[in-house]
């Protein structure tokens, strides 16, 4: 009886014919851990391939436009006095670059307080010239349109003053 037991135990059964039992052949081992390892390092490496190339595609398109909004927020400047006079066809602006970038002046919009008048850019309705046309962190521009294409009448008027990046600023001056 124990050697029927035994039988048993090793999982063959008296109840199979002879012709259907399968033999598999057993291992008395697995792969090597070592071996086990580099398989999982060749199929990490493979599939991180494609990952990082199109991460790297992805970087180098942005990296100019990263390079932009860092400029853009480093950007300021303040208008600190504008002299436009009631019967005077021309104007004179105070900028300060107060960021950490050289600014260049691109537009200056004018235009009436209360809505009334159209506004009116310059350069497009006039040019205008600013000195020094770039300037460093603290210096001041002085931009000069000697012909505004209008007469100021005494009202308030809103001057902004726009980068070639797009930072502004907003004076309001009263003729």
């Amino acid at each position: 009886m124990s050697g029927e037991i035994m039988a048993n135990h090793k999982g063959s059964s008296r109840h199979e014919p002879p012709a259907t039992r399968r033999s598999f052949p057993r291992r008395s081992r697995g792969l090597s851990p070592i071996f086990a390892t580099l398989i999982i390092l060749a199929v990490v490496t493979v599939l991180f391939i494609p990952v990082f190339i199109w991460a790297t595609g992805v970087t180098s398109q942005n990296q100019e436009s990263w390079g932009l909004s860092g400029k853009i927020a480093t950007e300021r400047i303040v208008v600190e006095e504008v002299n436009l006079k009631n019967g005077t066809t021309s104007c004179t602006i105070y900028v300060r670059n107060i960021g950490k970038t050289v600014v260049t002046i691109e537009s200056v919009i004018i235009s009436r307080a209360d809505g009334t008048d159209p506004y009116r850019t310059y350069p497009g309705t006039a040019p205008f010239t600013a000195t020094p046309s770039s300037e460093v962190q603290g210096n001041l521009i002085t931009i000069t349109i000697s012909n505004l294409g209008f007469t100021p009448t005494t009202t308030t008027y809103n001057i902004k003053v726009v980068t070639t990046l797009g930072a502004n600023d907003q004076y309001q001056a009263v003729t």
